[in-house]
C-alpha cells in the first residue's frame, strides 16, 4: 500500500481546522455548563476562518478543482483552451498580488501608525492579517503550477 503523501497546505488547512472545532466546542460547553461565552474564541475562529479559505484556494488550484464555465470551456479548441487556461492564470495571479501587495499595506499601517488591537484578546489586528498575504502567495505559487503544468496523459483506466 502507498502512503499518502500531504501537501503543506493540507496540513496547515486541518491543524487550523481543529484548533477551530476546539475553541468553538469548548465554547459550546462553557456557554452551556457555566451560561458564559468565552469571547476570545469567537475572534480567533472567525480570523482563522479567513486563513483557511485561503488556503483551501490554493487546494484548490492544485487540484484543478476551482470554478469553471466547462459548458463553454469544453467547446473551444485545444489552442483556445490554452490560452483561456494562461489568461485565466495570470488574471488570477494579478488578483491576488494586489491582495498581496494591499494587505501589506495595511499590515504595515497597523504596526505603525494605527497600533489597533483586537477587543477580546488585545492582540494587535496585524498579527491576525499575516495570513492573508502569506497564504495569497501559496495561492500565486499554486496557480502559476497549474497554470503553467504539462497536462497529464489520461491512465489507462480513464481516470486519472
Amino acid at each position: 500500500m502507498e502512503k499518502k503523501r500531504y501537501h503543506a497546505e493540507e496540513i496547515i488547512g486541518a491543524v487550523l481546522l481543529a484548533g477551530m472545532a476546539v475553541l468553538t466546542f469548548l465554547n459550546v460547553i462553557n456557554r452551556y455548563v457555566f451560561k458564559k461565552s468565552i469571547a476570545f474564541t469567537e475572534e480567533i475562529t472567525v480570523n482563522l476562518f479567513v486563513w483557511i479559505t485561503l488556503i483551501g484556494i490554493a487546494m484548490a488550484f492544485r487540484k484543478g478543482a476551482n470554478l469553471q464555465m466547462t459548458n463553454l470551456f469544453d467547446r473551444f479548441s485545444p489552442r483556445l483552451k490554452r490560452a483561456a487556461t494562461v489568461a485565466a492564470g495570470v488574471i488570477g495571479i494579478l488578483i491576488f498580488g494586489f491582495i498581496i501587495v494591499n494587505s501589506c499595506r495595511e499590515i504595515w499601517k497597523n504596526m505603525t501608525f494605527y497600533r489597533t488591537t483586537s477587543e477580546a484578546l488585545g492582540i494587535p489586528t496585524w498579527i491576525y492579517s499575516l495570513g492573508t498575504p502569506i497564504f495569497s502567495v501559496m495561492v500565486i505559487w499554486e496557480i502559476f503550477r497549474s497554470t503553467f503544468r504539462k497536462p497529464k496523459a489520461p491512465s489507462a483506466e480513464g481516470g486519472e
